[in-house]
């Protein structure tokens, strides 16, 4: 006989229904996280608030985690009137609001490791061609599991973004010739390195 004082007599489905919830509401998370960071490139961990990698560009340095943590509020009215809406429209809610703080950090984070490495364009001075070369010539390639060259991938403000299809500097044919000469060498350059790195584990286990 079920207790009377139960005041929720519907535990399974409840727990059901949350991890529903929660499984919508991550995946609608990692779908906006992947449009900013990717989502080859994720490290899990289930412990700890803190990591190191030594074989990064600085291999001494600890980083520590940032939680981001959103909450909402079911008003009673809601939940009396038996309104289901409320539930994907809370998923949108939670989904969004991680997102948008996720992407800000995820930014904030570049331009702090950037401003830490002096790896900055001034953009106060030469033409926009002139500093998007720069920033061509600043970029290391790297090569995916597939063997095959990734070419960056440069983020920036919708305004500037606009500046590129319509900037006359950007079309010269001197600036052209010579972003297609750093792409050679810079692909060049990824291949050795790869092919050096992969060397290193074929002499150990010869």
């Amino acid at each position: 006989m079920r207790d009377k004082a139960h005041p929720f007599p519907f535990d399974a489905q409840a727990e059901l229904v949350m991890k529903a919830f929660m499984k919508a509401t991550g995946e609608k998370l990692n779908q906006a996280r992947r449009q900013v960071g990717g989502g080859d490139e994720v490290q899990r961990f289930s412990h700890g608030g803190s990591w190191q990698s030594h074989h990064s560009y600085d291999p001494d340095r600890v980083d520590q985690m940032q939680t981001i943590e959103h909450e909402t509020r079911l008003s009673f009215e809601d939940i009396m009137d038996g309104r289901l809406d409320v539930i994907e429209r809370t998923v949108n809610e939670i989904s969004n609001s991680m997102a948008d703080s996720f992407a800000k950090a995820f930014y904030q984070m570049l331009s702090d490791t950037c401003e830490e490495h002096g790896n900055v364009i001034d953009g106060s001075s030469g033409s926009l061609g002139e500093q998007m070369l720069k920033a061509i010539e600043q970029v290391e390639y790297s090569v995916d599991r597939d063997g095959q060259v990734s070419l960056p991938e440069f983020r920036m403000h919708p305004s500037l973004a606009q500046r590129l299809h319509s900037d006359p500097s950007l079309q010269e044919p001197a600036l052209l010739a010579r972003v297609e000469e750093v792409k050679k060498l810079k692909t060049a350059q990824a291949l050795a390195q790869e092919a050096a790195r992969k060397s290193k584990f074929r002499s150990r286990e010869q």
